[in-house]
């Protein structure tokens, strides 16, 4: 009995050790996982921020055909009161 005991034992730390060495690299390969997509983010942030700038944005514009608008095509509407306001967005519920 005390031998089979010490059998089960036994197979219980080969695979409770081998279940930890395949955990291991799996953490491994999540932390990697990670700072490549940490460094993608970075790239991104850095992709935005150029292309917000106003050169990008009116580059970008002329290659879709945009143009400026001229100062007699633009209309500007009288500012609506504050209670027009909440006329025009209807009744609260």
């Amino acid at each position: 009995m005390l031998a089979l005991l010490l059998v089960l034992a036994c197979l219980s730390l080969v695979t409770s050790q081998h279940r930890s060495r395949g955990l291991f690299v799996e953490l491994g390969r999540l932390q990697l996982q990670s700072k490549d997509l940490e460094a993608e983010g970075n790239r991104l942030r850095i992709e935005l921020g150029k292309a917000a700038q106003p050169a990008a944005v009116a580059g970008a514009a002329r290659s879709l055909g945009l143009r400026p608008t001229e100062s007699k095509q633009t209309v500007f509407l009288p500012r609506p009161a504050p209670g027009e306001l909440a006329a025009a967005a209807g009744p609260k519920r």
